[in-house]
């Protein structure tokens, strides 16, 4: 089921403090229209009752979908905790999950994100069919080739869903210092997707072993694999 809690804020505006009812998590068969709100940008977004400023309420999230049986978690950074550890904290917690689940139990599929854009594009994934790993491995192979438009550390690659066609994949490039789209973007064709989909089939395990864990990113594995020793 879908939760929330009340929260005492302040605002970032005016710093008046007022009482919230914030989502902790959010249940997409049976509160739809929370997902539309979360999907439209909507969802935690606070109005001041002072002086009427309107902002969004960064924390932890709760996305569960039993028709397409996942779970994904969105931890946002925050001043606290880094990146890296926001990954390791959640890979020991699943590990003591793993342990207490029965070995015959297949539990859902667990994903992490950490910010809001990144929750949204995998939600679209997964409702148009798409392989999460196999897309991860499309920007892989598109970063690597266009590191003059691509470069991961200063731009990240979004798969457009809704503007894909039969022909091609459309991605587009959110620059990461200020999180806004850049103009034109990126396509690969959907024949070679489908021809990495089938080599998934067959050699899933390499994949796994590129991208492991619940955070699947083609910008981190490439920061990784750049960053000095």
């Amino acid at each position: 089921m879908s939760m929330s809690k009340v929260y005492n804020i302040q605002c970032p505006a005016c710093g008046v403090q007022q009482d919230v009812e914030l989502y902790e998590v959010v249940n997409a068969a049976e509160n739809p229209e929370l997902k539309q709100s979360l999907m439209q940008n909507q969802l935690n977004r606070v109005g001041c009752k002072d002086c009427d400023a309107n902002f969004r309420i960064d924390m932890p999230l709760l996305y569960t979908d039993p028709a397409h049986n996942i779970q994904i978690h969105w931890i946002p950074e925050s001043e606290g905790l880094t990146q890296e550890q926001i990954i390791e904290d959640f890979d020991l917690s699943l590990e003591e999950i793993n342990k207490l689940m029965p070995g015959s139990v297949v539990g859902p599929n667990i994903r992490l994100v950490l910010t809001r854009v990144e929750l949204v594009e995998l939600i679209f994934m997964i409702e148009e069919g798409f392989n999460h790993r196999v897309v991860e491995y499309v920007k892989y192979n598109i970063h690597t080739r266009n590191m003059q438009k691509a470069n991961p550390a200063k731009v990240q690659l979004l798969l457009n869903v809704q503007d894909s066609t039969d022909d091609e994949l459309c991605f587009v490039l959110q620059d990461v210092a200020s999180q806004t789209l850049q103009r034109g973007g990126l396509r690969y064709g959907r024949a070679a997707y489908e021809s990495l989909c089938e080599l998934y089939k067959e050699d899933e395990d390499e994949f796994q072993d590129m991208f492991p864990g619940p955070y699947i990113s083609a910008r981190d594995l490439l920061l990784e694999e750049h960053s000095p020793a």
